[in-house]
């Protein structure tokens, strides 16, 4: 892996803290340390730092029109993926919440898990939702593609971030999906079928998350910059 590669969150994440102190007046300004996984969380509205997800965002009304299509008429889903994963969204309408959460995490996660160089040549591409049903995709794009399921079945986008992390367990950068539901904070994991619970997650020091609407700066506590500073991560 490229050491520009394996180093590219690191320089997302600090030129989105500069950015995002930037809106504050003082340091007292930034919240408590309450946010995901123990972190100060610093909020803004711009995207632009993150243009491989405003690609992404953009590529979704693309994934739309080839679902409603598939939806009508089975003779247009365009690939035998795109069959099974609309059939799962129609099972799950009407199932409880915590049902749809389960099952959608369970059943993103059988798909193939392949590196973004072997799938694009790239060291790191955030691929859409009509990209990863053909190709299979990386950690983020697992995170992409629960997160617009969920969408689809009324999840609120306002409960559910993609959260780009270090994985100091395993020494790998890893993105996960964070769904807040009842409040309880969940983690959706391309590494675990099982729904966890954040609290009980103790080995990811999050670089930065993102939705639609807001992009977070993650500062990490002492505790966990002690953990993840054993070695440099290498993308999963």
């Amino acid at each position: 892996m490229p050491l520009s590669a394996t180093l590219l969150p690191f320089a997302l994440a600090a030129s989105l803290l500069m950015a995002g102190s930037a809106q504050a007046n003082t340091m007292a300004d930034i919240p408590p340390p309450d946010g995901l996984f123990g972190t100060v969380e610093i909020p803004s509205r711009d995207l632009q730092a993150l243009p491989q997800w405003t690609r992404v965002i953009g590529d979704f009304k693309k994934s739309d029109r080839a679902a409603r299509l598939c939806d009508q008429d089975i003779q247009k889903c365009a690939s035998q993926q795109m069959t099974l994963w609309r059939a799962k969204i129609q099972e799950l309408t009407e199932a409880e919440r915590s049902t749809q959460l389960r099952e959608i995490n369970r059943f993103i996660n059988k798909w193939r898990h392949v590196s973004d160089m072997e799938n694009y040549g790239h060291a790191d591409y955030w691929a859409s939702p009509l990209e990863f049903i053909t190709n299979g995709g990386d950690s983020e794009d697992f995170a992409i593609m629960k997160y617009i399921s969920l969408k689809e079945l009324g999840v609120p986008v306002a409960n559910m971030r993609i959260v780009v992390t270090s994985d100091v367990l395993r020494g790998q950068n890893h993105t996960i999906l964070y769904v807040r539901e009842n409040g309880r904070r969940l983690v959706l994991d391309s590494q675990n079928d099982t729904v966890q619970q954040e609290k009980n997650v103790k080995y990811y020091v999050p670089f930065y998350s993102v939705n639609e609407t807001t992009r977070w700066a993650h500062v990490a506590n002492e505790a966990t910059e002690i953990a993840g500073a054993t070695e440099k991560p290498r993308d999963d």
